[in-house]
């Protein structure tokens, strides 16, 4: 089944600056060996090829675009005898066609499901560095993995449901920090559930994915009022910390930069 492939605005201007440079070098060194039709044919029947291809963007596709690198040179060598063919200009050619291909489809599959979710949210966790991730998951498949948090392997669990998220860090048997926001683009709108009073002179070292700092004991709460902040979540609805929440811009100087 097809999924999203979600791009962000970087990724978009990274691509178009890729296909207007390998489309500029297709065409300097094109010039250099075949008249201007040729070398416009040429870039315009590989880009053809290649943006089909990554349009497709399957296992196969890859194949394909490996047998259109060689083939194209073969086929006019001992097939299309006659045929001009630049080969640096072939090979650019098929470069900035499937990274056409791919932007196109990326546009065109707006629609459908998200590449790592099927419905409802996404719950992700790290072992080692390592990501794993769980579509749809239960309550019950969320707390496991809450209560499974250690301080070293496991430091980050995370629930994603579209602009919703929630992090969950640190160790279960000591202390955890939940960052959790309805609108992760707006700053504002992060918060941080607090377990007691924020003393800056009292701080605990806490694990965050792959990052650990000193913050506010304060800032953080057990495995039991962590859990409840979760579930709340879970449930769609707000919760607040035992000493009620820091929200705004705040909470982005306490929070890494988490996957």
């Amino acid at each position: 089944m097809r999924r999203y492939r979600p791009v962000d605005r970087t990724g978009v201007v990274g691509s178009i600056t890729l296909i207007t440079f390998t489309t500029a070098v297709a065409f300097f060194f094109g010039l250099q060996q075949l008249t201007f039709p040729a070398v416009l044919a040429n870039v315009l029947l590989a880009v053809a090829v290649s943006g089909f291809l990554g349009f497709i963007g399957s296992g196969w596709a890859m194949v394909g675009l490996a047998v259109a690198f060689f083939g194209g040179p073969l086929a006019t060598t001992f097939v299309l005898v006659g045929a001009q063919l630049s080969i640096q200009t072939w090979f650019m050619s098929l470069i900035a066609g499937w990274t056409l291909g791919a932007l196109v489809r990326r546009h065109v599959d707006k629609g459908l499901p998200g590449l790592d979710r099927s419905s409802g949210p996404a719950l992700q966790w790290w072992i080692r560095g390592r990501q794993y991730v769980q579509n749809a998951p239960t309550a019950a498949q969320v707390e496991a993995k809450v209560r499974a948090l250690d301080g070293r392997a496991r430091t980050l669990v995370v629930v994603v449901d579209e602009a919703r998220r929630i992090d969950v860090c640190g160790d279960a048997t000591r202390e955890i920090i939940v960052f959790r926001t309805e609108d992760v683009t707006d700053e504002e709108r992060w918060q941080v559930p607090l377990g007691s009073t924020v003393d800056a002179s009292d701080t605990v070292e806490v694990a965050m994915g792959n990052v650990a700092a000193p913050v506010a004991r304060g800032l953080t709460l057990n495995v039991e009022a962590a859990w409840r902040v979760v579930g709340e979540f879970l449930a769609g609805k707000e919760a607040d910390g035992v000493a009620g929440s820091m929200r705004g811009e705040e909470v982005l100087s306490v929070r890494p930069r988490l996957p």
